[in-house]
């Protein structure tokens, strides 16, 4: 092969690879120019090779992020497969707490704010009080655990335990209790 059929070759692989994952991620190729093109069909062969070690996609995703070529949040999570709010996350930390994350991941998510060994208090509560309204128990739990909840956390943490029996019928016709999806956020 000579020079240009290599050139040739390498521009249509980039070309194939980038609209493959244009498709599959719903990113618009044509708003990224040459070389913020090149600089994600890198990345994309970089994280292909890597496979799914967590810890080293993030570091790609640290170094485009860093890149200089704007490539942008989303395009980023696209290209190393984690969220945009993960990607901005990872830009505000500096090299070294880059690295130590790296070293020393933190396994899984954050601690709920209410653990199962607290199913059992708030289940007496339910039953010495079944009448309690939804800012009542939250009250409680306020109180007795020193934490505070919304009502979406307490509403799925009722139902992982199977608390909701305790409140009888009356459950249905309630908001907190009901299967609707709610439009409030989680606590965080």
């Amino acid at each position: 092969m000579t020079r240009s059929q290599t050139a040739a070759h390498r521009e249509s692989r980039r070309l194939e690879v980038l609209e493959a994952w244009a498709r599959q991620s719903g990113i618009r190729l044509e708003r990224l120019d040459l070389g913020q093109q090149w600089a994600v069909y890198a990345a994309l062969q970089a994280t292909a090779h890597i496979g799914r070690l967590p810890g080293l996609r993030r570091v790609v995703g640290y170094l485009l992020a860093h890149s200089g070529m704007d490539l942008g949040t989303q395009v980023i999570a696209a290209v190393v497969g984690v969220s945009s709010r993960a990607v901005r996350s990872a830009q505000a930390l500096t090299p070294t707490e880059m690295l130590h994350s790296v070293r020393n991941p933190v396994g899984g998510h954050r601690q709920p704010k209410l653990k199962p060994e607290q199913a059992g208090p708030l289940a007496k509560f339910l039953v010495e009080h079944p009448r309690a309204q939804v800012d009542e128990t939250l009250a409680f739990i306020k109180d007795e655990f020193a934490t505070e909840v919304d009502r979406v956390t307490l509403r799925r943490f009722i139902e992982r335990f199977g608390l909701g029996c305790l409140k009888g019928e009356r459950i249905a016709d309630r908001p907190l209790f009901s299967a609707a999806p709610s439009g409030e956020e989680p606590s965080s």
